[in-house]
């Protein structure tokens, strides 16, 4: 008969363990990251999944689902996706929620067409924190995501957009003052920035 010292099996044993979660640590280290290892486990989902009109670039919005399944939730993130498959993002995190505003271009031949049928000229956001919702900052990026340009922050609202002769025009709220900004619709560059004087009403 054999006989096995009990030193002699632990260590047999421990030396077996440490080998196999080795081989495990690194099988799992070896899987590739994939996109749903941020999305569903935050409890994000990409939706409203398009082609950007005019251009080859596809976009879609990254929604949590605030207030149930059924409901439209809100966007946290926008994502822009080449013809190459190259994709970029345009927050660096998912922790504001993106108020996303169209300024289109006019119709010449049909000019009360309602905004959504024209072409953007370029979106203007407000990104706001999750922990501290009451004012962001004001995002300005072309149709595509290609340009981005970070313009105003303390901002608590957007109240209007336009596209005029004198380029791209936008009145938000700067801690508690109306600001009325133009830029320059290619480059988003800002030509000239007012502060709106507003007189109290009797």
């Amino acid at each position: 008969m054999v006989r096995l010292e009990w030193r002699s099996v632990l260590a047999g044993a421990g030396l077996l363990l440490a080998v196999v979660g080795l081989g495990r640590s690194v099988r799992c280290g070896a899987q590739p990251y994939r996109p749903e290892h941020a999305v569903v486990v935050r409890e994000l989902n990409l939706r409203g999944f398009q082609a950007v009109p005019g251009s080859a670039v596809f976009r879609a919005d990254l929604m949590d689902s605030l207030g149930g399944y059924s409901s439209s939730g809100r966007v946290r993130n926008i994502l822009f996706v080449e013809p190459s498959g190259e994709s970029r993002w345009l927050l660096p995190d998912d922790d504001h929620v993106v108020e996303e505003e169209r300024i289109a271009a006019p119709r010449k031949d049909e000019p009360r067409d309602p905004d959504s049928l024209r072409q953007a000229i370029a979106n203007v956001a407000l990104v706001r924190p999750l922990e501290r919702p009451e004012a962001g900052s004001l995002v300005l990026f072309d149709p595509t995501g290609r340009r981005v340009e970070t313009i105003a922050s303390d901002v608590r609202d957007v109240h209007g957009t336009a596209l005029t002769p004198e380029g791209l025009a936008i009145l938000y709220d700067h801690a508690g003052t109306y600001v009325l900004a133009h830029y320059e619709p290619s480059t988003l560059a800002k030509l000239r920035e007012v502060r709106v004087a507003v007189s109290g009403l009797k």
